[in-house]
């Protein structure tokens, strides 16, 4: 039997996108990088990530991730809002995104 892809999220303004797409890696933002890992959601979690961070942004795009191309460098650990979240301890690589959305 094969196993069920399960996916992850990154919520990202589109100009980060962009800059993803020339340079092929992601290291995180300047949250990311103060955090010390990049900031990652489940599709449950997308909504309220928006809501909390990107509420007064415009040109988000959300990234599809399969997450067993990234698990080795994945924690899942308890945030500020006491929900688990997927913490990438390291780097995106282009080709780890499956999909990317826009949302307006």
């Amino acid at each position: 039997m094969k196993d069920k892809k399960r996916f992850i999220y990154r919520v990202m303004k589109k100009k980060e996108w962009d800059d993803f797409k020339k340079k092929k890696r992601f290291y995180g933002n300047a949250f990311d990088l103060e955090s010390g890992f990049i900031h990652l959601s489940t599709k449950s979690q997308i909504k309220d990530t928006i809501n909390r961070y990107f509420q007064d942004q415009e040109n988000i795009v959300i990234l599809q991730i399969c997450e067993t191309k990234i698990k080795e460098n994945i924690r899942w650990e308890i945030s500020t809002n006491n929900q688990l979240f997927p913490h990438l301890y390291g780097f995106l690589e282009l080709f780890d995104v499956k999909k990317v959305s826009n949302v307006y």
